[in-house]
């Protein structure tokens, strides 16, 4: 799929992936003595508008808004009454009045609109709107699904979600997702914890209300009675520095500063908590528990544990934050109201050190990175107090674009705090880098960087569609392409000047789903609005064209040496974490792709469907019911069966061999989930999972009789497979591997000998041996394959080869082994860039020969592969800004 933005997802009924290059045209642009708007896509509101009003309106800004919506709700297509006013910020003469669009008292995700005005003749001049408005919403607001129905599917679903540490829920009611077809009713939750490997967790969850399948998933961590006194605080780099802290009644000193601005008007403090090595998962999400300290002194000197914790260069950089954007910029706190800033430092993961920092919604939350806390950067607290302003003003999703825009004002912002406090030139090479001291002086500050605003990044050329498994849709990976056209500019501009245009683009025109086009038309709005001259209106233009930031963007560059068979597509897994990796089921000359995307949709089909043809030959067939989501597939010479969801259950059907026929249901029982379905000449495997959580293996034998492979008490599998007479899963707590030969009846079981954190995260069967893969790693992921003859599992050994930092998807089959990788490490994200398929026989695999060569010479990433007969192969291809399933009937071998 495209993924300019999120909203082309919402358009076409695609809700957990984004783009905006299908339905939605990129903005025009015009002068402003002339009216412009952009054009019309189906269902969806102009995304930016100007010069529609020539003469003043009466009343506040926000009534002179209102009048414009209705005055020309032609062009905006959206009744005001269907707008509530969020909020209104002023700038001298200038205002912008941010609406929420709900639908029959429903919230729309991400749909908000930034109208600007100006004072003039006693009244408001509407000057330009900006946003994403939805203009075609029919859908019923009255749920099928109970929310606390929707609550139990999704943990049952998402396999993800079982496993966050100190998991708690926030349901938040209902929202409407858009879609082709009329809008999608969800209940939306809040899941907030950790995962084992050290991830922070704020799961944002939307169930299906009509349906009871998970419509979109992703995780929104932007991976912060006394009286005033100054103390001294040891830095962790041993310099010192008088410190804004609280003297308290008994004598002791606190990490509170009551002396900024925001105290005498509204009570805000900048308050540091140390958590002692607290579990980060019991600190993330939330206000500061009681049991979480304040930093603490018995004198007014700051050493010892407060250097050690980070906690007293958090409460410095805090309060340098708040300093340089009320000074610079005007804003009062990261709410902007004046509000409390809390941070919490020291806090760890299962005893030891969490290399992380974030913005949880509420507070940063610091960790350390080899022994050095990460509040020492204040680059580091820049950013991720930044994320928060961003929360408060543009609302930036997450997702793809608009949540790499997100890092992107924060890398941009919290570089421009740094480099003017420690009088860093922006001609500086080493100006754009990020996280340089986080290695206190023990690395050179280029191999310390997590990312360089100056890394010259293209979006035509280098910008990745990055699956949403993979750091959000490449919210990092992707962020230095924007972020350094905002540094450009920054350059060559008055750095002041530079700065209160990306803030204002921000806060007045950016809205959730904004794409990288959007920031550039924002920015230039924004410029205007502060009366910056045309010399420097060309250096911004520059800056955006230099890091190929234009119109049309998203379709210029990249190639791919295959055929396509699913275009544009969103892979089902990268929203049901726990079903099939590969990106397309193969037997004979037969596909099938499991799917959310327009392909279905568009012909009156569900969100999630199943799309099923043969190699070389026209058409294909789709697999879609309204009111229902069809996914998982599996196929073999008669059949296809697939998990169905809808109101009434979850459950195993199936169609005919090339998905012709009517859709049967095989096994759908009022009292228990069915999913994970696999078939092998007749015979069907699936995952019961019943209301007590019980997740058992069924098999239902050719001649109908089903037994169940895991009678005892305690079951939970995943990752089912059933090839050759056997079926295997991950069971436990996903540190075993199980095979049961079905025609003996019996069942073998091995724990993998990996480390604490390490699991079972895919199974594949061969005639004669089982291959896995094992997942691990804390905070930098890790991963290796490993295999055993079917006959003795004690016998398992780890591959030789590949090695990779981060081994990703795998296929394999007696002949040829594929696998995918990327490189992603910590949850800071970096990436290293789009990860290639490669290939090798199975046999040189296990005589530990590093033999791989390429399937594709594509230049984008690829992923998921799947093997069918002889050298068939299909993959997941992000080229040209679009996720693809494309296919060769041999390998490519050497790209040189």
């Amino acid at each position: 799929m495209r993924r300019t933005n999120v909203r082309r997802m919402l358009a076409t009924g695609v809700v957990a992936a984004a783009t905006g290059a299908s339905l939605l045209a990129a903005p025009a642009w015009a002068d402003d003595t002339a009216p412009a708007r952009t054009p019309d896509p189906v269902g969806v509101a102009p995304a930016m508008t100007q010069g529609l009003d020539e003469s003043a309106r009466e009343g506040t800004p926000a009534e002179a808004a209102r009048a414009h919506i209705k005055a020309h709700e032609d062009t905006y297509k959206v009744p005001v009454s269907d707008l509530k006013t969020v909020r209104t910020t002023r700038d001298g003469e200038q205002s912008s009045v941010r609406f929420q669009q709900k639908h029959d008292g429903v919230p729309v995700f991400g749909a908000e609109y930034a109208v600007q005005t100006r004072a003039a003749d006693g009244g408001q001049q509407v000057t330009s709107a900006t946003g994403t408005l939805y203009t075609d919403l029919t859908v019923s607001t009255t749920p099928k699904v109970s929310e606390a129905a929707a609550k139990r599917r999704m943990f049952t679903l998402d396999r993800g979600l079982s496993g966050v540490r100190g998991a708690r829920t926030e349901a938040h009611g209902l929202s409407v997702l858009p879609d082709a077809r009329g809008g999608r009713l969800a209940w939306h939750f809040t899941v907030t914890g950790g995962k084992a490997n050290g991830t922070p967790v704020r799961q944002e969850v939307y169930v299906d209300a009509r349906v009871g399948g998970i419509a979109l998933s992703y995780n929104n961590i932007d991976a912060a009675d006394a009286s005033p006194a100054q103390g001294t605080g040891v830095r962790v780099d041993g310099t010192e520095a008088k410190l804004d802290v609280d003297k308290e009644a008994d004598g002791s000193y606190t990490l509170v500063d009551s002396t900024r601005a925001m105290y005498p008007r509204t009570g805000g403090q900048i308050r540091t908590y140390d958590a002692n090595r607290k579990e980060y998962t019991a600190v993330a999400g939330g206000p500061v528990t009681d049991d979480i300290r304040l930093g603490a002194s018995a004198s007014d000197r700051f050493d010892g544990a407060n250097t050690s914790s980070g906690a007293v260069d958090a409460h410095l950089n805090a309060a340098k934050v708040y300093e340089y954007y009320k000074d610079r910029i005007g804003r009062d706190g990261v709410d902007g109201k004046g509000g409390t800033i809390y941070s919490v430092v020291n806090v760890a993961a299962n005893g030891k050190d969490y290399a992380n920092a974030f913005w949880d919604g509420s507070k940063m939350v610091y960790g350390h990175m080899d022994g050095v806390p990460l509040s020492v950067g204040l680059d580091v607290v820049g950013h991720e107090m930044t994320h928060g302003v961003t929360e408060h003003s543009a609302g930036l999703v997450y997702l793809n674009q608009s949540g790499a825009l997100n890092e992107a004002i924060s890398d941009y912002f919290g570089n421009a705090m740094e480099t003017a406090d420690k009088g860093i030139a922006m001609s500086d090479p080493t100006s754009g880098l990020i996280g340089e001291y986080l290695c206190n002086g023990t690395k050179p500050l280029e191999e310390c960087a997590l990312r360089d605003l100056n890394d010259g990044r293209d979006a035509q050329k280098d910008y990745q569609p990055i699956t949403l498994d993979i750091d959000n849709g490449g919210v990092h990976y992707n962020s230095t392409i924007v972020g350094g056209a905002l540094w450009d500019m920054r350059k060559n501009l008055d750095s002041e000047l530079a700065d209160q245009i990306v803030y204002r683009s921000a806060q007045n025109y950016l809205t959730p789903l904004s794409g990288f086009t959007d920031m550039r038309n924002a920015v230039t709005l924004a410029a205007k609005s502060l009366h910056v001259s045309k010399a420097d209106l060309a250096v911004i233009a520059k800056a955006f064209d230099d890091h190929g930031i234009e119109t049309g963007w998203e379709k210029k560059g990249g190639t791919h040496d295959g055929t396509t068979i699913g275009a544009d597509i969103l892979p089902a897994y990268e929203v049901y974490s726990g079903v099939d990796e590969q990106a397309a089921q193969i037997n004979g000359d037969v596909y099938a792709i499991s799917h959310g995307d327009a392909i279905a949709w568009d012909r009156g089909g569900a969100a999630f469907g199943i799309t099923v043809g043969r190699f070389g030959k026209k058409p294909k067939h789709e697999l879609a019911q309204k009111d229902a989501y069809l996914l998982d597939p599996s196929l073999d010479d008669d059949r296809i069966v697939f998990t169905r969801i809808t109101a009434d259950g979850i459950g195993v059907y199936r169609a005919g061999a090339k998905g012709q026929g009517a859709v049967k249901k095989l096994v759908d029982r009022p009292d228990a989930d069915e999913t994970e379905p696999v078939t092998d000449h007749g015979a069907l495997a699936y995952i019961s999972t019943t209301a007590d959580g019980e997740q058992d293996v069924m098999l239902r034998k050719a001649n109908g009789t089903t037994v169940n492979v895991t009678p005892e008490a305690g079951t939970k599998a995943a990752h089912l497979t059933m090839k050759h007479g056997r079926i295997a899963w991950a069971g436990g707590d996903g540190t075993y591997v199980y095979v049961h030969d079905i025609a003996k009846g019996t069942t073998q079981s091995k724990r993998i000998t990996g480390f604490l954190f390490d699991y079972v995260s895919d199974i594949q069967l061969t005639s004669d041996r089982v291959f896995w893969r094992e997942t691990g790693g804390f905070l930098i992921p890790s991963s290796k394959f490993v295999s055993a003859p079917l006959g003795d599992l004690s016998a398992a050994a780890t591959l030789r080869h590949p090695t990779s930092t981060y081994l990703a998807q795998f296929s394999v089959n007696d002949r040829y082994f594929a696998y995918s990788t990327y490189d992603l490490w910590g949850a800071l994200g970096s990436w290293s860039g789009p990860g290639k398929v490669k290939v090798a026989r199975t046999a040189d695999v296990l005589a530990g020969l590093d033999d791989f060569t390429r399937v594709s010479c594509s230049s984008g990433a690829q992923l998921a592969p799947s093997l069918g007969d002889g050298r068939r192969v299909a993959w997941l291809d992000t080229t040209a800004a679009a996720t693809d399933v494309v296919t060769r009937e041999t390998f490519a071998g050497t790209c040189e």
